[in-house]
């Protein structure tokens, strides 16, 4: 029996895979070997990405991922198709074999790389509140003032923008340079937000993204920060910072919503400051829902009395009411689906990198607000 020749790039790409597996076991070692990694490396060697993909007008990443979903919808085919078709020639069936194998190994190799210095590594960093606050005590009385703070933010900035018909905000142009500006700031405070962003981009296809319930996306392997051109003008603000944040290595999903937030609200733009008002108080009122007895439910009452009716009907949720029906016809599979699909699949991602909430960190937003607030920060 003859034993498998293995190429150069057959032992290449196997030293690659090996040697990701083992900085990815570092990383979840030694908490000091991330943070280095995140302040010092990360920063020279995404910077060549980030620049050259911000460049182009389109997404990148968005690209790729359809050229992924064809080769595997066409590619797996043709190999079960080319093999059978040659089973009587079985050297020739065993090279589209081994072709198929070497190609995927080398795509994997990309994928995998790029996932783990451009985010994997992040997720075993020293916590933000760690590092950038004193410790407060979280209680209930906390988390009613920090929601009343933005409630009342939320009254004070309500009557500045033009709405449609439906009572929907209109703004007359893009943010996202605003965004940018607000992020590069924020880095005079918090040192790893400082350096250049890139213009954040549109996804052609959102509606794949509105059916998975994601209004944003960080694509490791394009160095892209990404969002849903269908959500409402009001919900890209936040969003966009949220995912420029990500670019700076901040993966955590709590830290980067609260980095978007904090962002935002320094701006000085009504835009940018309503919107982050908007995704604090949508966390820490669903938050507060879960606090018990009357005093308290007389307390969350008291904390969201100031927040105009049409804030809840239009303002809080990430769409427009009748976009489900307007583009019903689009669905393949049905939306509830692919929804409870892709939270499954979320929560896995975010165990497997170490983050025991699972798709719950996203809430732990709330602690962060209710760490800034109590440290005095201003909303």
């Amino acid at each position: 029996m003859k034993k498998p020749k293995f190429k150069r790039s057959d032992v290449a790409v196997m030293s690659i895979i090996a040697a990701l597996l083992l900085i990815n076991l570092i990383a979840r070692l030694s908490t000091a070997f991330s943070d280095f990694y995140v302040q010092k490396i990360y920063p020279i060697i995404s910077a060549a990405p980030i620049f050259l993909s911000g460049l182009l007008p389109f997404s990148l990443g968005e690209i790729m991922i359809i050229v992924f979903a064809l080769m595997a919808i066409i590619g797996i085919p043709w190999v079960i198709i080319y093999s059978v078709a040659k089973r009587k020639q079985p050297t020739a069936s065993k090279k589209a074999l081994v072709f198929a194998c070497r190609f995927l190994s080398w795509i994997f190799a990309f994928v995998f790389a790029t996932e783990t210095f451009g985010c994997f590594i992040m997720y075993q960093c020293t916590k933000f509140s760690d590092r950038y606050f004193q410790p407060v005590e979280h209680n209930e009385q906390l988390l009613l003032d920090t929601l009343s703070a933005f409630s009342k933010r939320i009254e004070d900035l309500y009557d500045n923008f033009e709405r449609d018909q439906g009572g929907y905000i209109v703004l007359d142009h893009d943010t996202s340079d605003e965004c940018r500006e607000a992020m590069r700031a924020l880095g005079s405070e918090y040192s790893q937000l400082k350096g250049y962003y890139p213009r954040p981009k549109k996804i052609f296809n959102s509606f794949f993204m509105s059916q998975e319930g994601i209004i944003g996306l960080y694509i490791p392997f394009a160095f892209e920060a990404t969002y849903n051109r269908d959500i409402q003008p009001i919900a890209v603000p936040a969003t966009v910072c949220h995912e420029l944040s990500h670019l700076k290595g901040i993966i955590q999903e709590d830290e980067a919503s609260f980095t978007a937030i904090i962002a935002c609200l320094r701006s000085k733009n009504d835009a940018l400051e309503y919107s982050a008002c908007l995704d604090a108080f949508y966390y820490l009122y669903k938050n507060a829902l879960q606090l018990k007895g009357t005093s308290y439910e007389n307390a969350l009452r008291e904390a969201v009395a100031s927040v105009p009716k049409q804030v809840w009907d239009c303002d809080i949720s990430s769409y427009t009411a009748d976009y489900w029906e307007k583009n019903r016809h689009k669905e393949i599979i049905p939306t509830e689906t692919v929804a409870a699909i892709s939270e499954k699949l979320t929560d896995a991602n975010l165990t497997m990198n170490g983050v025991k909430d699972g798709i719950n960190v996203y809430n732990r937003v709330v602690e962060l607000l209710m760490d800034y607030y109590g440290n005095g920060g201003k909303i």
